[in-house]
């Protein structure tokens, strides 16, 4: 009877510190063409919408979803992929995979998935460094009515950039580069490649997903050809000892304290946490087949998971991987919390439209 009480209280306790509420739709953006990835700037007011066939990127309120500037590449032929029949097609270089913002929320890194090249956005359109090459872009303001013509900073990389991660003190920008097996470290400054460091060695790696250390000392790259994650010394930007990870790893985050990995497979529809300590798997829990992006809470209590294949974002609690709620979302691809909790954006890729959550938990 004692034992049963005390399970009771805390059951109680654990119910007072931490209440989860249904995450509820708010807002429905239309006419997208195959949105690729969302971002939330790290000040919370800007989201970022990367719309890989519609060649162009989005910048919006982040709380209410309302267009702020459509800024459109000016494309020109170039070889692309096709991830079906794994083989090269015809396409155009100006296809933008993913983005990430700089630490002050100033400048936007975007990749070019067939340009071999990253391009930086700078949202005060005053850059503060000029690069040999660049790339054209129309930038039509919502607000104010106008259109603007302008060339920003482009960067050469290594083939098929996906992934962009801004160290924490934003001094250097790391580069996935899927078809060159490789990560690109450019210095933030000047735009500069610092090195283009080569994974697996002899293997063929398929890197994609990247997070660093809060202390911007290490960085960690999720394979997905390879089942491992990749760690390199920022400071030497040399490789260090592999982490197993699982079969097809795809997008990775990391604990406040650096000690855990969070990982979606992308073959399993697992999503993992190891401990990098000891490379030990703490837990695993399904998120669906063909699991893509993960994000979670700025409290990590809450991590959301998206798969593509079964149309859905699995909400998590990260004391114990147990699910907390299924929101239906039909393909979704890219997914973002704003810093405050408050809301959850998700991309769906072949629906062209991007859905805005609102998020509450009482404490």
């Amino acid at each position: 009877m004692l034992k049963k009480n005390i399970y009771i209280l805390l059951i109680i306790i654990s119910t007072q510190l931490f209440s989860f509420l249904p995450i509820l739709e708010i807002t429905n953006i239309k006419n997208c063409i195959a949105p690729k990835a969302v971002e939330i700037s790290p000040d919370g007011k800007t989201a970022v919408i990367v719309n890989l066939e519609g060649m162009d990127f989005w910048l919006a309120n982040a709380s209410n979803g309302q267009i702020i500037e459509k800024i459109k590449f000016f494309p020109t032929p170039a070889t692309g992929w096709n991830y079906t029949t794994k083989k090269p097609i015809k396409s155009f270089a100006q296809k933008p995979v993913e983005c990430a913002f700089s630490p002050d929320s100033r400048y936007l890194w975007i990749s070019l998935h067939n340009a071999a090249a990253v391009v930086v956005y700078d949202t005060k359109k005053e850059f503060i460094f000029k690069t040999v090459l660049s790339e054209k872009i129309s930038i039509f303001n919502l607000t104010a009515n106008n259109k603007k013509i302008m060339e920003i900073p482009k960067i050469s990389v290594g083939n098929t950039p996906k992934v962009i991660k801004i160290t924490p003190d934003g001094r250097l920008a790391l580069v996935a580069n899927w078809h060159s097996s490789s990560v690109s470290v450019i210095n933030t400054a000047d735009g500069k490649v610092l090195k283009n460091i080569k994974l697996g060695g002899k293997n063929w790696y398929i890197p994609r997903g990247i997070c660093i250390s809060s202390d911007s000392k290490t960085a960690y790259i999720a394979n997905m050809g390879g089942g491992n994650i990749s760690v390199i010394n920022l400071a030497s930007l040399e490789i260090l000892p592999e982490i197993k990870a699982s079969s097809n790893p795809r997008h990775i985050l990391l604990s406040k304290n650096d000690q855990f990995l969070y990982i979606s497979d992308n073959i399993s529809g697992k999503i993992l946490k190891i401990d990098i300590t000891n490379g030990q798997k703490i837990f695993e829990a399904s998120a669906g087949k063909m699991a893509r992006t993960i994000t979670m809470t700025s409290d990590e209590k809450i991590l959301f998971a998206v798969s593509y294949e079964e149309s859905s974002c699995t909400v998590f609690n990260m004391e114990n991987f147990e699910i907390l709620q299924k929101i239906k979302i039909y393909a979704p691809m890219g997914l973002a919390i704003t810093p405050d909790n408050t809301r959850l954006w998700i991309s769906s890729y072949k629906g062209g439209f991007v859905k805005i959550y609102g998020i509450s938990t009482e404490k």
